[in-house]
């Protein structure tokens, strides 16, 4: 478990290492990376500590009390940092526990609420803190049956995914005839 380190945006630059921050955990367990911030290069001399590696687990542990708990798994190396309101989890032994697993779980936790209900609030914010965290159960069934459920969801993931894919074409398709044929009806065409 590693926390990340904080920077104000008075700090940002436009060119330098990459600061990943609550924004950038999406809500379907990826990292959306389609906007980041950059710190400088010098900003801090331990940047390797931060590096994310394939099946690492960012956890963001501060945000509003509905976003508490957003989870996600890192796909690719990065080399970056990460904010304060991001823990690291990083798997010790991936043959008793999957990163997805650990995702996965954590994600059922966030969608049951039970963050929600676990959190310290503040005025405007809520966290977990890394004890809290820590003490967070989750369950090991052995590692075949944990891959075996991966599997399964993430299949029914991707069918899900394709079928948003096809609505949103479907969605377009329609507007784009709805226009037509109002353009052809103010046009006296029909």
């Amino acid at each position: 478990m590693k926390s990340g380190f904080a920077c104000a945006k008075t700090n940002l630059v436009s060119t330098g290492v990459t600061h990943l921050r609550p924004f950038n955990i999406g809500r379907t367990g990826e990292l959306d990376l389609t906007e980041v911030y950059q710190v400088p290069a010098d900003f801090l001399t331990d940047f390797a500590d931060y590096a994310l590696s394939i099946g690492d687990v960012l956890f963001n542990n501060t945000n509003s009390v509905e976003l508490v708990g957003k989870t996600a798994i890192v796909r690719e190396p990065l080399a970056c940092g990460f904010s304060n309101h991001l823990t690291r989890l990083r798997i010790k032994d991936n043959t008793v526990l999957d990163p997805l697993w650990l995702l996965l779980t954590l994600r059922q936790l966030w969608t049951a609420g039970e963050f929600a209900a676990r959190c310290n609030r503040w005025i405007g914010q809520a966290g977990i803190n890394s004890t809290m965290l820590a003490e967070i159960e989750i369950p090991v069934p052995p590692i075949t049956e944990q891959r075996r459920i991966v599997a399964r969801i993430e299949a029914a993931f991707a069918r899900l995914t394709e079928a948003r894919r096809l609505h949103e074409s479907i969605v377009a398709e329609l507007t784009q005839l709805e226009e037509s044929i109002l353009v052809r009806a103010f046009r006296g065409e029909l």
